[in-house]
């Protein structure tokens, strides 16, 4: 289905899936023209999701980091070092992966130990 799309083009769907889904400040964090973006601090999308609280009588709002990728086989493992080191040290509250494929069995493991050693809140989405 997303085979004619670049990696960037897919990034530009997650982003407008995210703003139809009503999340605030969807920041894309492409900083360069180029396909690939180094200096993105381990996510591709950066937004906040704002919910009411009944209880706390308030509205809560959570930073989300969203790491995309946009793979025809597996996502390995090792791609996605970047996004759980920077959620590792900045703690948002959810880290979302998206991906346009499938993660690989290893990968599934990966972020499985991962979750229960460093109690991060870690979502994958397989659009």
């Amino acid at each position: 289905m997303f085979d004619k799309l670049s990696d960037t083009q897919f990034e530009e769907f997650c982003m407008s899936l995210l703003k139809l889904q009503g999340l605030q400040n969807v920041n894309w964090r492409k900083g360069t023209d180029k396909d690939t973006s180094p200096a993105d601090n381990g996510r591709d999308i950066e937004c906040e999701y704002h919910h009411y609280d009944n209880i706390l009588q308030r509205t809560i709002i959570e930073k989300w980091f969203i790491e995309c990728k946009h793979y025809k086989n597996g996502v390995p493992p090792e791609k996605l070092n970047g996004a759980l080191s920077w959620a590792f040290s900045e703690r948002p509250n959810r880290l979302i992966i998206m991906v346009s494929g499938f993660l690989s069995n290893p990968c599934k493991e990966y972020i499985k130990k991962y979750i229960y050693m460093n109690r991060l809140d870690i979502s994958c989405l397989r659009i």
